[in-house]
């Protein structure tokens, strides 16, 4: 995989209305590239129309908004056809965020559908080191604990992941993985051990907390 830095946060936060710098000015490249999509506004309005749908208390916004350079890393090369638009490839940002009350980082995920068309998904916000699956895996799971707990919980979400290092056997890690509903947070450790069989995940101990 590859990481490479990006100026489109101060392009997103302009898009929604922050009170941000002007954004440096890049050195314009020729021809069709990675860099030069993100760069360009329909890709940042796209962008902005993912974190509009983030739940207030994960992508607050406040006066006091600050955001660093979005990280990119390449899960699939992209490719471009003879007109220059995009044909294929598949790679994630994630923007930090803080100043608001929740420090974190917002991930999203982009993949070149047939036809050009570029497919976001938002994926649980921090430093997790779980890809798209384990993650989908991971939030049934904690999201399915809280509705046990209370059935008439219709809104629990992962706030924030932290990782937290490796773990035993070889291979495995640690993250701790905040939840929020229902005017509860869950703060849950989390193992991955990946196996044979695929990546496990087991919970152990775990606190609420209530803001």
């Amino acid at each position: 995989m590859i990481r490479a830095s990006s100026a489109l946060p101060v392009l997103l936060l302009a898009l929604l209305a922050q009170p941000v710098a002007a954004a440096p000015k890049q050195p314009k490249q020729k021809g069709p590239s990675l860099e030069r999509l993100v760069q360009g506004k329909p890709y940042a309005q796209d962008v902005a129309r993912l974190f509009a749908s983030l739940p207030a208390d994960v992508f607050r916004r406040c006066p006091a908004l600050v955001s660093g350079d979005a990280s990119m890393t390449v899960i699939k090369p992209a490719t471009f056809d003879a007109k220059g638009q995009p044909s294929g490839g598949a790679w994630k940002q994630g923007f930090p965020v803080s100043g608001c009350g929740n420090d974190t980082i917002i991930n999203l995920y982009f993949t070149v559908q047939p036809g050009g068309h570029i497919m976001g998904m938002v994926g649980v916000p921090g430093d997790t080191h779980a890809d798209p699956l384990l993650q989908r895996d991971a939030v049934r799971d904690l999201v399915g604990a809280v509705k046990a707990q209370n059935a008439a919980c219709v809104d629990p979400h992962v706030r924030h992941t932290h990782y937290d290092g490796v773990a035993e056997p070889k291979g495995s890690w640690r993250e701790t993985w905040t939840v929020s509903g229902c005017g509860k947070t869950y703060t849950v450790p989390l193992t991955f051990t990946p196996g044979a069989m695929g990546t496990q995940i087991a919970a152990s101990g775990g606190s609420v907390t209530t803001p």
